[in-house]
């Protein structure tokens, strides 16, 4: 059950990654990564939420290991951050990381206080 609750989260994550990616690309190409860096991010958020909701178990492997872990990509974040440096875009590659790094914190830390902050006003009651 474990793997196909993986299995079917990583299609699912990949599959979005992929769609938001190509939304993305059609409305401008850009220079700077930005598909990736909003789907970093965003995948960052919602596994800050996840976990600050407490979730465990089959739902965790389903939602955070399996959709939240294909739809950020760490590799097109090392590929496109070498690729940068390579076409003498040093500082966009400086940007790139430095602003996926923290944002991508930042995301996850806002996601998880906001659910664990809302998961108490909901049991409170």
């Amino acid at each position: 059950m474990t793997l196909f609750l993986l299995a079917s989260g990583g299609a699912l994550g990949a599959l979005a990654r992929y769609r938001l990616g190509a939304f993305i690309l059609r409305k401008k190409k850009h220079t700077f990564p930005l598909g990736t860096f909003l789907i970093n991010v965003s995948g960052a958020l919602l596994l800050g939420i996840i976990c600050g909701m407490g979730v465990g178990g089959n739902p965790y492997v389903l939602f955070g290991d399996g959709f939240c872990g294909a739809f950020t990509t760490f590799s097109t974040f090392t590929v496109e951050s070498v690729q940068l440096v390579h076409e003498h875009a040093k500082k966009k590659a400086a940007a790139f990381i430095l602003l996926s790094c923290s944002a991508g914190m930042a995301c996850f830390s806002a996601g998880y206080f906001a659910a664990d902050f809302l998961k108490l006003i909901a049991f409170s009651y």
